[in-house]
């Protein structure tokens, strides 16, 4: 029977309005209370009964996902009485794991993560889409060929399996791009609703600052170690854990390799978070046993699963 846990912690597009509702009386005020000191308004009013234009702004959605996803490792600890052997965070969740590993506090992450969001904001336009069913190299070859023609910026954002791949890229080259892919083969072409084109040279100027904004904060060695979005590689220390997050915003998330490296442990794979996006990539790369803790029977399957 499996033991080793895999805790994964969602990034954008997983927000929903009201994804607090679960939670205590104790945890909303510790949320309204801590956004209030540190972010200069309440995050909790944002969440529960604020608008989806809104939660759906990156500098807002940041810090309500970190936060919400940072109440839904309490809960974990507080139903198994476990800690979990592993971590990893799609894109923003990066952040989350950090927080739940030791790595860095919950308040310098909040604030840390809403000017994430408004350097991001503050970047070029451009616009993102999902691939889906067209291999890799393929993909690669079209973002390489449009940049070339166009002069334009666009290129794999999230390698999420091997048939979903996300570009990124300016409006005009992100748009070119999935055409062709289409052309290609792909079954689908979805445009994503968002605000920025992530995980790109869009991102730059972001990149830029936070970097500076990194300068001024201490990274702890990570008590649980993290696999990395930009190399999909296990960290346990804090020497270069600021670059990598840096790095997040230009290069690609590399969540392929990440659940090929966690398929290997064949272990419990848990969704820290609202929502279940990362459930269903997790199934769509051939892994088993996984559970999201936004589930309300998720103590009974847990327990059914661990014994």
């Amino acid at each position: 029977m499996p033991r080793h846990i895999s805790l994964l912690f969602p990034g954008q597009g997983s927000q929903s309005l009201g994804m607090l509702s679960s939670f205590s009386s104790e945890d909303l005020d510790f949320i309204s209370s801590t956004s209030k000191e540190i972010l200069s308004f309440d995050l909790l009013d944002v969440i529960q009964s604020g608008s989806d234009d809104k939660l759906n702004q990156t500098s807002f959605t940041q810090p309500a996902l970190l936060a919400t996803s940072y109440l839904y490792y309490k809960k974990f600890l507080s139903i198994t009485e476990l800690t979990p052997n592993i971590m990893a965070g799609h894109s923003l969740g990066e952040y989350s794991a950090l927080v739940a590993s030791g790595s860095i506090d919950f308040k310098t992450a909040l604030n840390l993560v809403y000017k994430r969001g408004l350097f991001m904001e503050k970047s070029d336009a451009g616009s993102m889409f999902a691939i889906l069913n067209l291999d890799i190299e393929t993909i690669y070859s079209i973002c390489d060929e449009v940049r070339d023609t166009l002069d334009q910026i666009v290129a794999p954002a999230n390698i999420n399996s091997a048939n979903q791949v996300v570009i990124a890229g300016s409006h005009e080259a992100a748009a070119l791009a999935a055409e062709k892919c289409k052309v290609a083969g792909a079954k689908r072409t979805i445009q994503l609703k968002v605000s920025v084109a992530s995980h790109c040279n869009l991102m730059q100027s972001a990149s830029i600052l936070l970097s500076e904004e990194m300068k001024n904060i201490k990274f702890n060695n990570p008590a649980i170690p993290i696999i990395h979005n930009v190399d999909a590689l296990e960290g346990n220390n804090d020497d270069d854990i600021a670059q990598k997050l840096t790095d997040q915003l230009i290069k690609p998330v590399q969540w392929l390799k990440t659940m090929e490296k966690i398929n290997m442990l064949d272990g419990i794979v848990v969704e820290c978070g609202p929502g279940r996006v990362l459930s269903g990539l997790a199934k769509t790369n051939g892994l088993s046993n996984i559970l999201t803790m936004s589930s309300d029977n998720f103590k009974e399957d847990f327990n059914n699963i661990y014994g």
